[in-house]
C-alpha cells in the first residue's frame, strides 16, 4: 500500500507555518532509495514509478499537505527571531501502525523564511547528510533518517557552481527548540502549549497525560543521551543551534559534520566556528545551554523550580550514558563502575598522546583481547594501559559485545569526498557502496575493506563548509 498522509502538524498550526507546493528545479532523478525504510513507512517493497516526480514537485504527492515551519533560534549564541524552514517543506506525517512519522525534503524551493536565499541545496550536502543519518542509525545514535535522494537539472552557486539535489528525510518530529523561542517572542502561548502537548504525544505517547515538569525531563534525558552517543564515537556535529535541535533527542540538520579520525579532540572542523564554540568537548555544555533556552521558552508553561529541577538531572544522565556505551565500546562491563571512568580517561589520554585513529584503536583492543597480548599501537606504546586494563577486567571483557558496538566503518570525511565527486559525475555505484558498507559497520568482511582504512596524512581534512 502507498504511504497514507496524516498530516496533523498542517492542520494544527496554520499559524506557524506556510502551505506551498515543492518548486521544481528542472527534471528529478532519483539517485538512491532507503529500500528497508521505504518497506516501513509504506509496507510495500517496490516505490512508484512516480516517486522522483513526486520528490521534485513536477507532480504532488498524493495525501501529501506541504508547509514550510516557523521558528527562531539561537546561532552561536546570538538570537535570530528571523529563521524557518529556508529551503524545506514538511511533507506530513506518515501513519505506519499506531505511530507516524514525519517526513521532510530539503532543497525544496524558497519560502517565505529564506531571507533572499535560493531555498536549494546542492548534491554535496544532501549526499553528506545521507551518509551521516544512515551511519548514525547503524551505531544506534538517534537521528533523523534519509529515506531518498533525487538530483535535479538545476545548477546552485556556493563556493563555486554545484549539481542540485533534493533529499527526503524521516524523523519523529521537526519540531526544534526554536519553535519554542518563537513562540515565546512572538507571546503565543496557546500555540506553544499546543505545539508541546502534541510533540509530546506524537514523541513520547506514554507521556501524554504526564505533566509538563515530567515532560521536560523526558527531553533534558533524550539530549544527554544523544550527545553522550556523539562523544562515545567521536561525532562532531558542528553546528549546535537551538533551531538544529530536535525536542525528541535526534540528531538533526547537518552541515560541517564529522567523525574524529586521529583522537584530537581540539579540533574545530566548521571553518565559520572561529571561537569553537562547536567542537567535540564544547559539545556537552552546548547541549546543557541550549536547554536552558528551551527552559527559558517554555517557562510561561511551567514553574522555575521544576524547570531547574529537569536541568540539574542532564550532567548526570549525560555521565551515565556516556559510561554505558564506553563500557559498552571497551568490554568493561566487569569492571567496578567507580572504576570505569579512570580507565576511559587512560584510554582517551593514550589515543590523543598518540594521535591513534579513534575508531580503529577500539578494534586493536579487540584484536589484543583475542590474542591475549597487546597488538596495533598497543604493543608500540600502550603496554601500560594495556595492563592496567587486564587487571581491571580479570579475564572477562566482552569480546562478543564490543565486536557489535566498535565499527570498522564510519563516515570519513576523505572517503565521502571521494563518494560526492564520483556521484557528481554520474557515477552513484560508489555511494551505494558505501552505504551498504554504514549500514553494517561492524561486520567482519569489511576488516580488508577500503571503506575501512584511514586518511594518509595528504587526505585529512582540516575544514569544511557550511554551506549546503
Amino acid at each position: 500500500m502507498p504511504i497514507v498522509f496524516d498530516n496533523r502538524y498542517a492542520r494544527k498550526f496554520p499559524e506557524i507555518t506556510t502551505r506551498q507546493p515543492i518548486k521544481p528545479d528542472g527534471g528529478a532523478n532519483l539517485r538512491w532509495l532507503n529500500n528497508p525504510l521505504w518497506a516501513e513507512l509504506a509496507s510495500e517493497e517496490t516505490p512508484p514509478a512516480k516517486l522522483a516526480e513526486w520528490l521534485g514537485g513536477l507532480e504532488s504527492w498524493p495525501g501529501s499537505d506541504p508547509v514550510a515551519q516557523k521558528y527562531a533560534g539561537h546561532q552561536f549564541g546570538h538570537f535570530n527571531p528571523y529563521l524557518g524552514d529556508g529551503r524545506g517543506l514538511l511533507l506530513g506525517q506518515a501513519v505506519v501502525g499506531d505511530r507516524i512519522t514525519d517526513i521532510h525534503i530539503k532543497g525544496a524551493g524558497p519560502t517565505p523564511y529564506s531571507r533572499g536565499a535560493d531555498g536549494r541545496a546542492v548534491l554535496r550536502s544532501s549526499i553528506r547528510e545521507l551518509l551521516a543519518s544512515e551511519a548514525l542509525h547503524a551505531l544506534n545514535i538517534p537521528t533523523t533518517r534519509a529515506l531518498a535522494l533525487i538530483s535535479t537539472q538545476g545548477t546552485i552557486q556556493r563556493e563555486r557552481v554545484e549539481p542540485g539535489a533534493m533529499l527526503a528525510r524521516t524523523a519523529t518530529t521537526h519540531v526544534r527548540f526554536g519553535h519554542f523561542e518563537y513562540c515565546f517572542h512572538r507571546v503565543l502561548e496557546e500555540t506553544m502549549k499546543n505545539l508541546w502537548q502534541d510533540t509530546i504525544e506524537v514523541t513520547w505517547p506514554h507521556l501524554a497525560d504526564a505533566d509538563i515538569a515530567e515532560q521536560f525531563s523526558q527531553v533534558v534525558k533524550s539530549t544527554a543521551e544523544m550527545i553522550a552517543a556523539w562523544q562515545a564515537y567521536g561525532f562532531i556535529h558542528g553546528v549546535m543551534n537551538t533551531d538544529n535541535m530536535s525536542l525528541a533527542g535526534e540528531t538533526f540538520d547537518f552541515g560541517p559534520y564529522a567523525f574524529l579520525d586521529d583522537y584530537q579532540p581540539e579540533k574545530i572542523f566548521n571553518h565559520t566556528d572561529a571561537g569553537g564554540r562547536y567542537g567535540l568537548l564544547q559539545q556537552p555544555g552546548v547541549g546543557l545551554w541550549n536547554l536552558q533556552r528551551l527552559a527559558q521558552a517554555i517557562s510561561p508553561l511551567i514553574k522555575a523550580d521544576e524547570l531547574r529541577s529537569a536541568l540539574e538531572t542532564y550532567e548526570p544522565e549525560l555521565r551515565k550514558a556516556y559510561l554505558t556505551r564506553m563500557t559498552e565500546r571497551l568490554g568493561m562491563s566487569s569492571v567496578p563502575a567507580d572504576e570505569r571512568m579512570q580507565l576511559v580517561g587512560g584510554w582517551l589520554s593514550l589515543l590523543e598522546v598518540n594521535k591513534v585513529d579513534y575508531q580503529l584503536a577500539f578494534r586493536d583492543l579487540i584484536d589484543s583481547l583475542e590474542a591475549r597480548e597487546p597488538k596495533g599501537f598497543l604493543a608500540q606504546s600502550g603496554e601500560s594501559w594495556w595492563l592496567e586494563y587486564n587487571n581491571a577486567v580479570s579475564g572477562k571483557s566482552d569480546i562478543d559485545v564490543m565486536k557489535q558496538v566498535n565499527p570498522w566503518v564510519i563516515v570519513r570525511t576523505h572517503l565521502a569526498q571521494r563518494v560526492i565527486e564520483a556521484a557528481e559525475a554520474g557515477d552513484d555505484s560508489l555511494l551505494h557502496d558505501y552505504i551498504q558498507a554504514l549500514m553494517k559497520p561492524f561486520s567482519e568482511s569489511l576488516r580488508e575493506s577500503s571503506w575501512a582504512k584511514p586518511p594518509t596524512a595528504e587526505e585529512q581534512v582540516s575544514e569544511l563548509s557550511c554551506s549546503s
